[in-house]
């Protein structure tokens, strides 16, 4: 776990380089994170639609894992990634709260970006059945903007500790095929469970507005963003890097002999998220 934690800190630094040295191109690949995410909420919403209430927890937390998968396999910048990684750069140090800020920024507004543009073509389609099934897509937005502060938060913090999660397995892995099945599983969990992460959340809001009939207004929006952002923020940081972080100290107690792990470090493809 030591070396997981290692290799998550220089990752962030990756990243802060990246960000600095190609910033459009970073933007860029953040865009790529809304998009993909917004791809699987947008299939998860399909498959959804027409379903008895019962079973559309199950339905959409099967499908939804391959936004995760596009972002990790393809190369994508996720916010709810990011949160971890720079959570172990500023512990390890290599990384400073400027970089973090930064990166936090051009990630968390290229993810809207992306989202916002997947929502607006996604409309001029004529949206599908989440369109044109009643008040399918108008009573799931509503939910989100009708939830209390605190209720946000609880779930956006349960959410991002099970992606974070889904994240440090497929860096710990080796098989591909193992990656992405506990990768899929969280997935599972949290969206079956109707917890909330800030990037599909900026697809859902956007295709709120851009219904025939909008739901909510873009303060309403602004609000659930917000408040499921600081949400994920925290259980990305504490619950996830925090925790790991602390448990690995253990590893310690064995001395310093060389930590042998399955997967030291994260493969290029999958230290692109963010993030989850």
């Amino acid at each position: 776990m030591l070396e997981t934690c290692k290799s998550f800190a220089e990752l962030a630094r990756k990243k802060s380089r990246m960000s600095l040295h190609a910033p459009g191109a970073f933007f860029v690949g953040s865009m790529f994170a809304g998009a993909y995410v917004g791809i699987a909420l947008i299939l998860a919403l399909t498959c959804a639609a027409g379903l008895p209430v019962g079973v559309r927890p199950l339905v959409t937390g099967s499908v939804f894992g391959i936004g995760l998968i596009l972002v990790l396999l393809a190369g994508a910048e996720m916010f709810t990634g990011h949160i971890m990684y720079e959570t172990f750069g500023i512990a390890k140090r290599t990384i400073s709260l400027v970089d973090v800020l930064r990166l936090f920024a051009i990630v968390w507004i290229g993810n809207l970006a992306g989202s916002a543009l997947l929502a607006f073509l996604f409309a001029k389609t004529g949206g599908g059945v989440i369109f044109s099934t009643g008040t399918f897509l108008h009573d799931f937005v509503a939910k989100k903007e009708s939830s209390s502060f605190i209720v946000l938060v609880s779930k956006a913090i349960l959410c991002n500790w099970l992606v974070c999660l889904a994240i440090w397995l497929a860096a710990r892995l080796k098989s591909e095929v193992a990656k992405m099945l506990g990768m899929a599983w969280c997935l599972l969990a949290f969206v079956a469970c109707g917890f909330e992460h800030s990037v599909a959340d900026m697809t859902a809001v956007c295709l709120g507005l851009f219904a025939p009939t909008p739901t909510g207004s873009v303060l309403d929006a602004a609000n659930v963003l917000g408040a499921v952002s600081l949400g994920n923020m925290i259980g990305g940081a504490l619950f996830v890097a925090g925790a790991y972080m602390w448990f690995a100290r253990a590893e310690l107690a064995d001395g310093p002999a060389e930590i042998k792990e399955t997967n030291a470090l994260p493969k290029s493809g999958f230290a692109a998220a963010s993030t989850h």
